[in-house]
């Protein structure tokens, strides 16, 4: 019997599989850091606000382990979908999907191409100043459930050049990196300068996340940490003006 209160009216599409999908497995194709607004306005202040950075996340081989409800479309061939980013303790980003991945010991973006992973919708609660429950702050995303197949890449190996200074403290970042070879050398420290100078640490991380260079770059990780920038600032390669920006010094 067909419904007759518009309040009884289900989702459609994908719209519906978004709230209905609760876990699913996967092999990862595309793990892509992008942005989304732009020219977003504050309803209440009116104002612009900064644009919001996302993961987005290609799946292809789906199978679908649990729902609410049955889906109105199918994704066996493929999925895509997006976790918005932060750089906030606190946030969904932080405390739940990054969580994750730490779990199961997957770097991101990178680390999760070609492996057959379980995501899982879970939901981060949300609560007021004095501990009380605030539902419409909630925030529900996907994250990561279980990892299997695939092969991680090796980590980068430190090699210590004759008269060079010994390995910093884990932890330390340098801006110094050694000298590439080949055609498809690249500096990955002067392109940050590059992209720093004239932006605050904000716009650099959004910045440095849409730079194809950068993509499978560790460089990535240590600029969304903002350790990056700091590191070129110990070595005097950058400094901060009175805006907030980074300038080349001198």
């Amino acid at each position: 019997m067909p419904i007759t209160n518009r309040s009884e009216a289900k989702e459609s599409g994908f719209a519906q599989v978004r709230d209905a999908l609760v876990k699913f497995k996967g092999r990862v194709t595309s793990a892509e850091f992008g942005v989304w607004g732009g020219e977003l306005v504050d309803k209440e202040t009116g104002k612009k606000v900064q644009p919001r950075e996302f993961l987005e996340i290609v799946t292809e081989d789906n199978e679908v382990l649990e729902v609410t409800e049955e889906l109105s479309m199918d994704i066996s061939q493929q999925w895509t979908f997006r976790v918005n980013c932060s750089d906030y303790k606190g946030s969904f980003w932080v405390e739940m999907f990054l969580a994750s991945a730490d779990k199961f010991k997957v770097r991101i973006p990178d680390g999760l191409i070609n492996k057959v992973v379980t995501f899982e919708k879970v939901t981060l609660e949300a609560y007021d100043r004095n501990g009380e429950r605030t539902p419409k702050y909630d925030s529900t995303g996907m994250v990561i459930a279980g990892v299997e197949g695939g092969t991680a890449k090796a980590a980068p190996k430190i090699v210590k050049k004759e008269g060079a200074k010994e390995p910093k403290e884990v932890g330390e970042v340098s801006s110094e990196q050694p000298a590439a070879t080949g055609d498809e050398a690249v500096d990955y420290m002067a392109l940050a300068v590059t992209l720093a100078v004239g932006k605050t640490e904000a716009q650099f991380k959004t910045a440095i996340a849409l730079d194809p260079t950068f993509i499978n770059s560790p460089h990535l990780s240590l600029a969304k940490a903002g350790l990056l920038t700091q590191a070129l600032i110990n070595d005097g390669k950058l400094t901060v003006d009175g805006e907030g920006k980074f300038q080349k010094p001198g």
